[in-house]
């Protein structure tokens, strides 16, 4: 069964989750604000599963320095800046569908990047992954001598259990992301009440799959969760 987040990991995945909607709905966003954020949230998330999808050879032992404030600190703002260039290649394909039918229904798509309340949102959502990030590092290695990062120390947990849980995360993240296209549609296509109704429920969905993973994952056919 798959292990439910802890409340600190749950409180960071769902403030990420719920920037896009404090953009739509508290910053003047707009439709397209609103799914350009949710295609880099689910670009970040990407990114976290294949960062945090251990190996063997992965570091197990750290220099003690690394779990000072000022240094967990400066590795959250540098990993921020690393997530969030890379997610910002990775959302591309994602948010396709949404550029092109944004481009047909007229929409400014400079101005919309332009905008705070896409920019504000995407600062918060990287930092917040960013910690996301460095409080699973922190958990799987341990402090030993100073010097650099080794493999001196056993590996921390089931190495077998968290390579199939982010087997099945990855699963989740790709079936999330074919939704996205039917919320571009609707969003974009339609507008109206789907303003209102389909936001919060996509990221009410985001959400589920964090808090419950242990039920996200049997969703799922046994062909997505094999090596």
């Amino acid at each position: 069964m798959a292990q439910r987040p802890g409340i600190r990991s749950l409180s960071l995945d769902l403030a990420r989750h719920a920037l896009p909607l404090i953009s739509l709905y508290g910053l003047d966003g707009s439709a397209e604000t609103f799914l350009l954020l949710t295609a880099f949230n689910l670009s970040l998330g990407l990114m976290l599963i294949v960062a945090t999808t251990r190996d063997r050879g992965d570091v197990t032992t750290v220099d003690p320095r690394s779990r000072w404030l000022v240094m967990r600190w400066t590795a959250v703002a540098f990993n921020a800046g690393f997530l969030a260039f890379i997610a910002g290649f990775i959302m591309l394909p994602i948010v396709f569908p949404a550029f092109l039918l944004g481009v047909r229904a007229g929409v400014d798509w400079a101005l919309v990047l332009a905008q705070k309340s896409v920019w504000i949102p995407v600062i918060g959502m990287s930092l917040l992954a960013s910690v996301r990030f460095q409080d699973l590092f922190e958990a799987r290695t341990t402090t030993g001598a100073k010097g650099q990062p080794s493999r001196a120390n056993p590996i921390v947990g089931d190495l077998e259990t968290d390579r199939k849980r982010s087997l099945a995360d990855y699963a989740a993240q790709v079936t999330l992301i074919a939704t996205y296209v039917f919320v571009c549609i609707v969003l974009i296509e339609f507008g109206g009440w789907g303003l209102y109704a389909f936001p919060p429920l996509y990221t009410l969905m985001l959400i589920f799959f964090d808090a419950r993973p242990d039920i996200g994952q049997r969703i799922f056919p046994e062909l997505w969760q094999r090596k």
